[in-house]
């Protein structure tokens, strides 16, 4: 075999499991199609947060012009900051490269595809090995009716090669990224509205932390129509006009843009799986607990399973896979996950959810936390969301939780180690927390 270790994929899956392989000796080759660091790096995570950051200062000002904050002649160059998002990309993905290149694991560019399941061809190439790991990551969903053509009809992708801002955006899917970018547009001033398939925004959180959700964008002027199907367009000159069927009536309305943002489809359908006989299920690679395939010797981690598509989990993945090759062990990687959601104000949850407690048959108990009483949240100018605990009802050790607010991106990982530690309530109400902060109010919440 020319290899102990084949990875496909350069994303944060595949780049982390092939150093932590090659750092235990074994002899590792990576192929990458596209750029390195993968959608995270390159046009997903990094690039978003960039974004929104620099535009969350605008609405700042907005809110601290009644503090005595006055700035005359505020403007917002998009051009620039995509400038700057190029730059940081660069030394970012320069960075991820040099560590490659220090180590002994060897680099292919370009698309791999099975021979069998111990060959992979990229370019002219045939290499084998022991055993292959899939890491080919994901991209945007397409819609059945919007196509992207990078003008009038974009996905988050394009967000980023944007030069001017649009006077009116609508958002095809309300889940964390559309409403990240709901957020960014809406702060420097566009006209936004969100159209989301399913009942509500952020389908994947609590009803009770959608509807907050809801209710405090809408306070920022953005619109939101759930139950929303877009059933026709029209493309014109300077706009595109939108044909969407609602549960009560068909609205129809012109934008500068359409974001399309429904979810991600895993990179599998050039692999050839089939020729490694290698089982999958709606594009995602079928896997165990311990992330191995249908064939043996061959695994697959990150957006190409049935995961959460998420960068930390990705991190997680690569480690425990890692060490199971390296150890010949059977660990699974962790399901205590944050999940985070970087709009104005964030979503962050973690653990159990009411829905999953129910279906277990748990007893549980809801214990909530209104920023209103927070001084620093209003401080912030941030004090419309709140804090939920999730417990056990009989001993109060802590399930699952969900935030919404300032900072609760941040916040959240204090609840991922009171989960991991089993902590409870009465435990928490025992410790001393800072004051004027945020996380005080997980030690109001005891009282």
């Amino acid at each position: 075999m020319d290899y102990d270790v084949i990875v496909i994929g350069a994303g944060p899956a595949g780049k982390n499991v092939a150093l932590n392989l090659e750092k235990s000796g074994l002899h590792v080759a990576i192929i990458e199609k596209d750029r390195v660091g993968g959608t995270c790096l390159n046009e997903g995570c990094i690039p978003a947060k960039l974004y929104l950051e620099s535009s969350s200062y605008v609405a700042k000002l907005k809110h601290f012009s009644n503090y005595g904050v006055h700035v005359d002649n505020l403007s917002f160059d998009l051009e620039e900051l995509k400038t700057k998002k190029d730059e940081l990309l660069t030394l970012l993905r320069d960075g991820a490269i040099g560590k490659l290149d220090k180590s002994k694991v060897e680099f292919f560019q370009g698309e791999a595809t099975f021979v069998d399941k111990n060959s992979v061809k990229v370019e002219d190439k045939i290499l084998s090995a022991d055993k292959i790991i899939i890491a080919s990551g994901s991209t945007h969903r397409p819609h059945p009716l919007l196509e992207i053509d990078g003008k009038q009809i974009i996905s988050s992708k394009e967000v980023f090669e944007l030069k001017n801002l649009p006077k009116s955006v609508l958002v095809v899917g309300g889940g964390a990224i559309g409403c990240e970018f709901a957020t960014f547009f809406n702060s420097l001033g566009a006209e936004v509205h969100i159209a989301e398939f399913t009942s509500q925004i952020v389908p994947a959180e609590d009803s009770d932390v959608a509807k907050a959700l809801q209710r405090e964008l809408q306070k920022k002027g953005i619109k939101i129509t759930v139950d929303a199907n877009v059933t026709s367009f029209e493309k014109k000159q300077n706009s595109i006009e939108i044909t969407m069927q609602t549960k009560n009536k068909e609205l129809i309305a012109d934008y500068g843009l359409v974001l399309v943002s429904i979810g991600r489809a895993p990179n599998t359908a050039n692999l050839k799986l089939e020729n490694a006989d290698i089982q999958s299920e709606r594009g995602f690679v079928t896997v165990s607990e311990q992330l191995q395939t249908s064939t043996s010797n061959i695994y697959a981690l990150g957006d190409v399973i049935p995961t959460p598509a998420l960068a930390h989990a990705a991190y997680n993945e690569a480690d425990i896979l890692a060490s199971n090759i390296i150890n010949n062990s059977t660990c699974k990687p962790s399901k205590i996950i944050p999940f985070v959601t970087f709009c104005q104000p964030q979503v962050a949850s973690i653990g159990k959810n009411e829905k999953t407690l129910k279906a277990e048959g748990t007893e549980y108990k809801v214990v909530k936390h209104f920023f209103k009483s927070s001084a620093k949240a209003k401080i912030k100018g941030d004090d419309g969301g709140f804090i939920k605990l999730l417990c056990e009802k009989e001993t109060g050790i802590i399930l699952g939780g969900a935030m919404i607010g300032h900072d609760t991106t941040e916040l959240i990982h204090e609840l991922l180690i009171a989960i991991e530690k089993k902590t409870s309530l009465e435990e928490i109400s025992k410790m001393v927390f800072a004051h004027p902060t945020l996380s005080e109010s997980l030690w109001e919440m005891t009282r």
